[in-house]
């Protein structure tokens, strides 16, 4: 009896770590081809699987203040009876999509995306309004929707001081839809010399050099 027991508990932290991992850190080893990038260009930092996991928990709670805190890029809101309602709030499900680190693993730029339910878009509508919404091609009243944001960060005695980079898609109706369209909007620049400032990939080696990390305070 007490070996079985022993085994239940064995499976169900398995089952409960599972779920963390592919709850708060979907994303690992998932980086999609970069098809501009050049190859001798490509920083290619290895990190453990237990470093990753570690700081995608802490980039969530990174991200949970951000949300707490109404700070850019989670400012969005409606008025209802005269009162400003925040679309994003403690029930926002938050996905670390993807990491990228530094030679020195002191500064990483992270992919975000935040779930939320569509009826928060309808908030303080009568069933009939949101109803005509839906028809002139908005968000279904029923299901969720994504948005996606960019960050840069550095890690200071393993606290993370964040940065939101710019880089943002919204309401989209699936994870897959807004993390592809994400990835390729930080992954796939072409170089434009004609620019005073070159804006590089964030898998590019140049890209930590780069001024962009004086934005974080």
């Amino acid at each position: 009896m007490r070996k079985k027991i022993i085994i239940r508990s064995i499976i169900l932290i398995i089952v409960l770590l599972a779920f963390i991992y592919f709850k708060y850190i979907f994303g690992w080893l998932e980086f999609r081809a970069n098809n501009y990038t050049p190859k001798e260009d490509k920083s290619l930092v290895h990190v453990s699987k237990e470093q990753y996991s570690k700081d995608s928990l802490s980039l969530v709670s990174v991200i949970r203040d951000r949300i707490k805190n109404h700070q850019e890029p989670y400012t969005n809101a409606i008025r209802v009876k005269e009162k400003l309602e925040y679309i994003n709030d403690s029930l926002t499900k938050i996905y670390i999509d993807s990491i990228f680190y530094s030679p020195d693993f002191k500064r990483v730029a992270f992919l975000v995306l935040v779930e939320n339910e569509n009826k928060k878009q309808y908030k303080g509508m009568t069933r009939a309004v949101a109803d005509g919404w839906e028809k002139e091609g908005n968000l279904p009243f029923e299901g969720t929707f994504f948005d996606g944001n960019c960050f840069i960060a550095k890690n200071e005695n393993d606290i993370f001081k964040s940065y939101y980079y710019g880089y943002s898609f919204s309401n989209s109706r699936t994870y897959k839809e807004n993390s592809t369209a994400l990835r390729n909007a930080c992954l796939n620049h072409r170089e434009d010399k004609s620019e005073k400032k070159t804006t590089y990939n964030v898998d590019d080696k140049h890209f930590w050099n780069t001024d962009d990390w004086d934005l974080i305070k």
